[in-house]
């Protein structure tokens, strides 16, 4: 037992001091590293929403961004949102969906298959609350049906649960500028629909939407409330309002648990 503990420090050390050798060994001469930072095809699909949206996509580009996400397409026909992981449903309708932006036929074999899949687990009814705005910002999907996020919020004071200095410069740049999107609810129309993406039954694939939203509105209350508030446990409430608020109309603390 005594002759266990005193290797395991041991073992560790060593594991470290070889952690620490290969590190330097990949330092660039200059003092930095250099690598490659790889994410999901979800990147390159919305890049190429992005560019299609604000009129500035190029075929060049989008030829190779397509080919990239076609790569990283699985045997099954879905994509994952990390190496090995499993099909994942919103991931798999944003690259099905700039693959039609490519030009990729829906009746080909590979859209075919990533189409049943993304039928079979829920359809376009099913996605996350990021993947809606996007389809929103092309009138696939109906704003009123994206969860409320009124840019009042700014105003917010910071002893305020759920203001935006409650949350990471990464959260809070991402809350702000969908609260503004949201409320000049902008769309530019595309050249085809994605009606081959619903579910199977539209009505049950609105009522996992709702959850979806309920469920993404307490990951925001929750992420607020690490993020460090000083209250208890706030209300989420007036984030899910559909009503702007005005500035200094009502009290700022309506909703909250002190």
């Amino acid at each position: 037992m005594a002759s266990s503990a005193v290797e395991a420090p041991s073992r560790a050390k060593v594991a470290l001091e070889l952690a620490c050798a290969r590190l330097l060994a990949l330092q660039h001469e200059g003092g930095w590293w250099q690598g490659e930072l790889q994410t999901n095809v979800t990147m390159d699909a919305e890049d190429m929403l992005l560019r299609e949206f604000l009129g500035i996509r190029r075929e060049d580009e989008t030829r190779r961004s397509a080919a990239w996400i076609r790569s990283q397409q699985r045997a099954d026909g879905t994509w994952a949102n990390f190496h090995g992981g499993p099909g994942e449903l919103s991931t798999t309708i944003e690259a099905y969906w700039a693959l039609r932006l490519a030009g990729d036929p829906p009746d080909a074999e590979h859209m075919r298959a990533a189409a049943s899949f993304i039928r079979e687990s829920g359809g376009l009814e099913g996605a996350r609350v990021f993947t809606h705005v996007w389809l929103a910002l092309f009138g696939l999907w109906s704003w009123e049906d994206v969860p409320a996020l009124p840019p009042e919020v700014v105003l917010l004071p910071s002893w305020v649960p759920l203001n935006i200095y409650d949350f990471a410069c990464w959260a809070r740049q991402t809350i702000v500028a969908l609260s503004l999107v949201k409320a000049h609810r902008p769309a530019r129309r595309l050249p085809f629909d994605l009606a081959e993406l619903h579910g199977p039954g539209r009505d049950a694939g609105a009522r996992r939407a709702g959850g979806a939203r309920a469920a993404w509105l307490l990951r925001l209350a929750r992420c607020g409330c690490c993020a460090g508030s000083r209250w208890g446990a706030p209300s989420a409430g007036s984030f899910a309002a559909r009503r702007p608020m005005a500035p200094g109309a009502g009290s700022s603390r309506r909703g909250c648990t002190p």
